[in-house]
């Protein structure tokens, strides 16, 4: 019974500070979660594939949705009815549109490289450009049923952003931590035991 209570003693108490961190990282990690599933359904799409993952950033998916239509790339029976003489733009133009999808792609993995160490500038960078992405689902996309996954997962992402944002300022003005009551009791457990063998 004793050890399971000097466990319970010990065990780390979380601080504002060290929650306010976490919300700041949990931040960081969706922003790498937006940019992995984004470079997969670009690749899918690339590749012919009918696979679509959600937690993707939509304008670079546009932008590979583009080069394939108009270069030709999709299926043959894509094109039929009146799009049968459409004349398809070469590989050059493919090429400058993919090369836009990777930029969009670039830009938020270079906002979660930069943001590392409570540098909030990038995290606000990566907000902005979430928001504008955004504001390109509901303007090209539409309303539509189809897209409401999309769009929970483009406010949630937003949230999370905006959360990770006000966590880094509200952790700035945090005065200097105090001592964490596992930290108190270990340095006084010795000085028990010490008094209790002088007597």
């Amino acid at each position: 019974m004793s050890g399971l209570s000097n466990k319970n003693k010990l065990a780390p108490v979380p601080t504002q500070g060290s929650l306010l961190e976490n919300q700041y990282n949990g931040a960081r990690h969706n922003l790498l979660l937006v940019v992995g599933f984004t470079v997969i359904n670009l690749i899918l799409l690339l590749t012919n594939s009918n696979t679509y993952f959600l937690f993707s950033a939509y304008v670079p998916y546009v932008f590979g949705d583009l080069a394939m239509y108009f270069c030709g790339k999709y299926p043959a029976e894509y094109y039929g009815g009146d799009m049968a003489n459409l004349q398809f733009a070469g590989n050059g133009v493919f090429a400058v549109l993919i090369g836009l999808a990777v930029v969009f792609i670039a830009l938020y993995l270079l906002c979660w490289i930069f943001s590392k160490k409570q540098r909030v500038g990038w995290v606000i960078a990566a907000l902005v450009l979430f928001c504008v992405d955004t504001l390109a689902l509901f303007f090209i996309g539409g309303i539509s049923a189809d897209l409401i996954m999309d769009y929970v997962f483009h406010i949630w992402v937003i949230v999370s952003l905006s959360r990770g944002v006000f966590a880094h300022y509200k952790l700035k003005k945090l005065p200097p931590e105090e001592e964490t009551v596992s930290e108190v009791e270990e340095q006084e457990a010795p000085a028990e035991s010490e008094s209790f063998v002088e007597n």
